[in-house]
């Protein structure tokens, strides 16, 4: 465990890397996809280009266009994991806190700095942290606090960035917000662009034919901010559309896409292995770019692994250290989870019915069907955020008792 001021200052430091050598991007999942096979229309387009050609034309256009499979792309940043490794080892009810300083940084002029490098996102040759404390409180449960700083700031410079970085999330990633979200998200950054106008017109007012060194700074900053929110709430529309498109449609299931993030910043935030979160991811891509039988049959054992091994970190994090033992059964451990409050009498039933249901219908046969494959995949995924969200509740009692032994969560 560490304190909230260590925490802060662990976290500072890598805000400044950050800024000046930005890690921030996004990189296609499904490399293999053909263009026959691709999901969004943007990609059907792309699919010619090579990655980085790809990101140029989609941010050429403004309003960028909105990918409709969210899983085609995917955030990578060493920053964001050492951000998610700070708020694992912090106290459960210290991370509020830990977060709002984050957030704080949106309102630090001018948030940006020069770059030497070719980077995105960038804006006249500036580069920011902005984008970085962005997907770090939107993928952490900071949402609306980021959502309502954005619109309550004063504009800077790196807010242009931070801009062109909220264009990228919802073009290429749109799932990280919630249908509601969009309308906070376009609340927001519409705020800031009335308040680019305002400034704006000042300046034009007060100019009389001589503009001063500060103007030829701020009134560029302005025009950019405008454009970006135009182009933004544009966005935020398509993105709305499509979990509309959703809701009405079968088999698109994009609110278990949005839990299975959910699922993903929990195991970040919690210290659960990177080998637990690449057995869902691969369990994930597997069921999504299935070509056969086989390929289901793949993903339904990448399930079962990640409901064994989840149960077997999640009971090790409950233990003190002292009494972690090496290995547990299966149904041994489902028990003592059972005792220790994690799952109730009913839970552990279900568990014990789903990994069956798992091993029967997805390990033994040959190939497993493309209907068990869909039901495992997504019962998966909501029972993994009951089970983590039970957990941090646990850690949150326990703290007082478990302090300085890192067993807490």
């Amino acid at each position: 465990m560490v304190d909230l001021t260590e925490a802060i200052r662990r976290a500072n430091q890598v805000l400044v890397e950050e800024r000046r050598s930005p890690t921030v991007k996004y990189s296609r999942r499904l490399k293999d996809r053909k263009p026959e096979d691709s999901f969004g229309q943007t990609l059907d387009l792309l699919t010619v280009f090579k990655e980085p050609e790809m990101l140029q034309v989609i941010r050429a256009r403004r309003p960028r266009q909105v990918v409709e499979d969210p899983n085609q792309w995917a955030f990578e940043s060493i920053n964001y994991n050492l951000l998610c490794a700070l708020l694992s080892q912090l106290a459960v009810d210290l991370r509020p806190a830990f977060l709002a300083t984050i957030i704080g940084r949106l309102a630090t002029p001018p948030g940006c700095e020069k770059s030497q490098k070719n980077v995105q996102p960038s804006w006249n040759g500036l580069v920011s942290e902005f984008p970085l404390v962005a997907e770090f409180c939107v993928r952490n449960g900071a949402k609306d606090i980021f959502l309502r700083s954005v619109g309550e700031t004063h504009p800077v410079q790196g807010h242009a960035v931070l801009l062109r970085h909220l264009e990228d999330m919802v073009a290429l990633n749109f799932t990280v917000f919630s249908e509601s979200d969009y309308d906070a998200l376009t609340t927001a950054v519409s705020t800031l662009a009335r308040t680019s106008s305002v400034r704006l017109r000042d300046i034009e007012r007060k100019m009389g034919g001589h503009r001063t060194l500060s103007d030829n700074r701020d009134m560029p900053l302005y025009r950019e901010i405008i454009a970006a929110a135009d182009a933004l709430r544009e966005e935020c529309r398509k993105a709305q559309y499509f979990y509309l498109k959703g809701s009405l449609l079968e088999g698109l299931n994009l609110e278990v896409n949005q839990d299975k993030q959910a699922v993903e910043g929990y195991l970040k935030g919690q210290g659960f292995s990177e080998a637990l979160l690449e057995c869902l991811n691969q369990a994930d891509h597997l069921y999504h770019g299935a070509a056969s039988g086989f390929h289901l049959k793949s993903a339904m054992g990448h399930l079962r692994s990640f409901m064994e091994r989840l149960h077997a970190e999640g009971l090790a994090k409950l233990k003190a250290p002292a009494s972690r033992p090496a290995a547990i059964r299966w149904g041994d451990g489902l028990k003592e989870l059972q005792t220790m409050g994690a799952l109730t009498k009913v839970e552990e039933g279900y568990a014990s019915a789903l990994f069956t249901l798992l091993s029967d219908e997805g390990v033994h046969p040959v190939i497993a069907e493309k209907e068990y494959a869909r039901l495992a995949r997504n019962v998966v995924v909501e029972y993994a955020l009951l089970f983590l969200t039970r957990l941090e509740k646990m850690g949150r009692s326990m703290g007082k008792i478990a302090a300085g032994d890192g067993a807490t969560l």
